[in-house]
């Protein structure tokens, strides 16, 4: 499927994304999808290139691709709408909530919330365990061991990012449900957002007929590997598969669309600067970045107020960037590992910049006139 509406205000910005990434796929990448939302409209779906390199399979806006970390995005839209519905808080204390989890410091640990979780505030060292649950150690034997975990920092005074310990959340949603947590969410936000590819696990990406395969660079190219299975056994890190159709729903419930699934208080506190992160990709591009509840925020060359987080994952790379105040934003999803995630990152926000200028240059002479 491809669905682009022309001729209207911000569709320079469209273009230009349109144009530029069929030029990464004619050139390097195996291929991509995309969608761009201006002023709350989709204003293009569209999908390039092969799902697997030597294929002649093509990707739409419908394919749908592992999101990694951007599924950390829905653990803590789940968690504000538990906080409406008075069944959790943001402050619960992840001990003794969660019985069975021990700190190895007993008094830094008790002060540990949900709101640290989900801000990667918790105070223990970043990325904890990443690499045994990488080398196909069981999350549940991994939490069995989280007390030899230190920590660098009081909870609440540092930024560290975490998949396994984030993934608490999702153990925490589960018991405040009353369901699992891919069910919650699946039928919380999938279903009322019409998200009708998105999914969560290993089995529902492999069962999809229309999906992507994941690439990683070869000495010609790129060469297609299995999907990477650890991540999923982390839902709340990294489990969610969908496509671009879905993310673009998932960016209005954002913009406020969807009040009857995320009201526009969550909304504020989700994108509401936490805590001082660091963002080493962009750190010579963005300013006063930070991370929200499961969102980045940062500024561009003046501009404030952007919501952003991107994935990785073997052989996929996904980014979701948008500026709520405009409603303007897009969605990149690409099934190899490639520096262009990076790059149209940041041509977005040149184009965004642009835009702003020639909308606010154009109210001036409006006034003038």
């Amino acid at each position: 499927m491809s669905y682009r509406v022309s001729a209207a205000p911000g569709d320079e910005i469209v273009f230009a994304l349109d144009k530029s990434v069929n030029q990464a796929v004619e050139q390097s990448i195996p291929g991509a999808s995309l969608a761009v939302i201006v002023n709350g409209q989709i204003r293009l779906l569209r999908g390039y290139g092969v799902t697997k390199v030597g294929g002649v399979k093509k990707i739409d806006s419908a394919t749908i691709f592992p999101l990694a970390s951007i599924s950390k995005t829905f653990a803590s839209a789940a968690t504000a709408m538990l906080v409406d519905r008075g069944l959790l808080e943001w402050d619960t204390h992840v001990v003794p909530y969660l019985d069975k989890i021990q700190f190895s410091d007993p008094a830094l640990g008790k002060s540990v919330t949900l709101r640290n979780v989900l801000s990667h505030t918790t105070g223990l060292v970043p990325q904890a365990y990443s690499d045994l649950l990488e080398n196909d150690v069981s999350y549940r034997r991994i939490l069995s061991i989280l007390d030899r975990v230190k920590f660098v920092c009081d909870p609440g005074e540092c930024y560290g990012y975490q998949n396994i310990v984030y993934n608490l959340s999702a153990d925490m949603i589960t018991l405040a449900a009353g369901m699992d947590y891919a069910q919650f969410v699946s039928e919380q936000i999938f279903i009322p957002l019409h998200m009708q590819h998105a999914s969560f696990g290993l089995k529902a990406f492999l069962n999809a007929e229309n999906r992507v395969e994941p690439h990683v660079r070869v000495k010609k190219g790129y060469a297609s590997v299995k999907p990477a299975p650890y991540y999923y056994q982390v839902p709340a890190a990294a489990g969610v598969n969908a496509s671009s159709q879905d993310l673009a729903q998932w960016m209005l419930a954002q913009f406020g669309q969807y009040p009857e699934v995320i009201s526009d208080e969550n909304l504020a506190l989700l994108h509401q600067p936490a805590i001082r992160a660091n963002q080493y990709r962009y750190r010579a591009k963005l300013d006063n970045v930070y991370y929200g509840l499961g969102w980045r925020t940062f500024d561009y060359q003046g501009i404030t107020g952007f919501v952003h987080h991107g994935g990785w994952v073997r052989g996929i790379r996904t980014e979701m960037l948008f500026h709520p105040a405009t409603q303007t934003g897009m969605v990149f999803l690409t099934n190899c590992e490639t520096d262009y995630a990076r790059e149209i990152v940041l041509e977005f926000l040149d184009l965004y910049q642009r835009y702003i200028e020639s909308v606010a240059s154009e109210g001036e002479v409006a006034t003038a006139e």
